[in-house]
């Protein structure tokens, strides 16, 4: 096709007329240049459908994933309980763990193993209330059973720790709640999915020592959970 269009374009040169071959050559020129021109168009116009057809998605994907990031990272996903110690023991081989039976309103106490030993001894822990995740996956901890996850307040240097205080009138089982957060709790938390590990960079005493997800506190029917530690993390 092109060689078609060069021979044609080339025929005015032998016509006598200077002028005429001039006409000649730009009647010749001016099909390729509209012909260029709507091919340039089509292409673009094209181009911009398909552009605004990718934008949709795009547009999309990063909103599904905040999504599904901020489902991740609720504290919803944590069944927290208040409980009560009725008895603490010294782990038969771990320095640094304790064992508690703790009733957290069920027919069985909960058997929990805590990293608890440097910083209280069995009868700070022995009758006193607690807050505790209770849908963590049970394993064994140096040959110890554990069916939960007593949180604690720790300061920056982790120098002094102690477990969070729910307020005298909570009862052993009470479920703690979050004010505007709703959601029903993993059956059992999936450690492969690192829900745990996600959710409590959230958890921190505010300047009072009340314990809060994102500044949102740890409510039970008789007041928010509280600890002596101010500005300190939970885990």
């Amino acid at each position: 096709i092109w060689l078609q269009i060069a021979k044609a374009a080339a025929k005015p040169e032998v016509t006598s007329s200077a002028k005429g071959t001039v006409q000649n050559t730009k009647i010749a020129d001016k099909p390729d240049t509209e012909k260029n021109a709507k091919k340039s168009d089509s292409a673009d116009a094209k181009k911009k459908a398909k552009g605004d057809k990718e934008a949709v998605p795009e547009k999309k994907a990063p909103e599904k994933e905040a999504s599904d990031k901020d489902k991740e990272l609720s504290v919803s996903l944590l069944n927290i309980q208040v409980g009560l110690i009725r008895k603490a023991w010294k782990h038969p081989s771990a320095d640094s763990l304790l064992v508690e039976e703790i009733d957290v309103g069920e027919a069985k106490v909960r058997q929990v193993v805590s990293g608890l030993a440097k910083y209280c001894s069995p009868e700070d822990l022995t009758n006193r209330r607690v807050v505790l995740i209770t849908n963590v996956k049970p394993g064994k901890l140096r040959d110890v059973m554990s069916e939960g996850l007593v949180l604690c307040a720790s300061n920056e240097d982790h120098t002094k720790v102690e477990p969070l205080l729910p307020p005298e009138g909570a009862k052993p089982g009470e479920c703690i709640s979050f004010s505007g957060i709703d959601g029903k709790p993993e059956d059992v938390l999936n450690p492969k999915k690192k829900q745990l590990e996600k959710i409590t960079p959230n958890l921190f005493t505010d300047e009072k020592g009340v314990a809060t997800f994102k500044g949102i506190p740890f409510m039970t029917s008789a007041g928010p959970c509280t600890s002596s530690i101010p500005k300190a993390s939970i885990k």
